[in-house]
């Protein structure tokens, strides 16, 4: 395969990435209006902006399933023999810059404890930690196509390190939150998670 042939092939891979943070981010944009809305006791409004987020974030899972079609059926077919490190280093800049919304995570404990760190990020591994980095990893939750919780580092993405685990935390605050409530689920720790702005 010719050079053109192989950035063609990554370019439509980074494509898609792109355009699922930057959907993300506009879904975490709704709920935190839709919850200021809420607080602000304007149900009617928040009821209308919860719809166009739902409908939002069913193209948002159908965009994804486009990727991983891409990615299962036709990027992974190209082999990638020419990578310009700068292209790459930029490309991940406006990745690592996708526009997001400052909004937070608040994970509320069945026994009543809250924890609600100023970042989203922050708030994931702490939830991690209390459950047990190694448990978690066993449930093969996937971040990009990468566990959420290994202990080899990631080659495309920056991720806190827990030793001796890496846990990624390049994710949209809505994933972030859809991450711990599987977390949840698959360990029965009765969580309740909020966006918060």
């Amino acid at each position: 395969m010719n050079h053109r042939q192989s950035g063609s092939m990554d370019s439509v891979t980074i494509a898609f990435e792109l355009m699922r943070l930057e959907l993300g981010a506009e879904v975490d944009n709704l709920n935190a209006y839709g919850a200021s809305l809420f607080h602000e006791s304007q149900y009617e409004e928040a009821t209308k902006l919860g719809e166009r987020g739902k409908a939002l974030r069913g193209f948002l899972e159908k965009v994804q399933l486009l990727e991983a079609e891409w990615v299962n059926s036709f990027a992974g077919t190209a082999e990638v023999d020419y990578q310009d490190p700068a292209v790459e280093a930029a490309t991940r800049q406006i990745l690592s810059n996708s526009k997001s919304p400052k909004t937070a995570l608040l994970v509320r404990y069945p026994c009543g404890e809250v924890v609600a760190e100023k970042k989203g990020a922050d708030t994931l591994i702490e939830v991690i930690k209390r459950a047990g980095a190694e448990r978690v990893a066993k449930l093969g939750i996937l971040v990009n196509s990468e566990n959420i919780v290994s202990r080899t580092p990631s080659k495309k993405y920056n991720e806190a390190r827990v030793p001796p685990h890496f846990i990624k935390t390049h994710s949209s605050t809505a994933q972030k939150k859809r991450n711990i409530e599987q977390i949840s689920d698959a360990l029965g720790l009765g969580l309740t998670v909020e966006i918060i702005s």
